[in-house]
């Protein structure tokens, strides 16, 4: 049998022991009856479980944005580094001119 947290707690509910227990009850369960509920149960579970998907889809989108930030991040470094490369082998090869160290020092 399912035994919810919520069939015994929830909003408005009150909880009564049923004495004696009937011989068929497991020892370790109480025997109650439940009632003045606001809500039923079921009701109660379902809004607990979709907000728990909600905030859990929020979670996984913000992850994914986070991700991206840093991932974007991380690219503009690996383009400052492959643009120095190729400034570094145009010069290596020629194709630019390597600049006068002497035109910074006469300004």
């Amino acid at each position: 049998m399912h035994r919810s947290w919520w069939m015994e707690n929830g909003p408005g509910c009150t909880v009564t022991s049923v004495t004696p227990a009937p011989d068929w009850a497991p020892e370790d369960h109480r025997y109650i009856t439940v009632s003045g509920c606001f809500l039923e149960y079921q009701y109660i579970e379902v809004a607990h479980s979709s907000l728990q998907i909600f905030l859990a889809l929020a979670g996984f989108i913000y992850a994914c944005y986070v991700v991206k930030c840093i991932t974007e991040e991380e690219d503009s470094c690996l383009s400052l580094n492959a643009t120095l490369e190729v400034i570094f082998l145009g010069s290596f090869l020629g194709l630019f001119p390597p600049a006068d160290p002497t035109a910074a020092i006469s300004k």
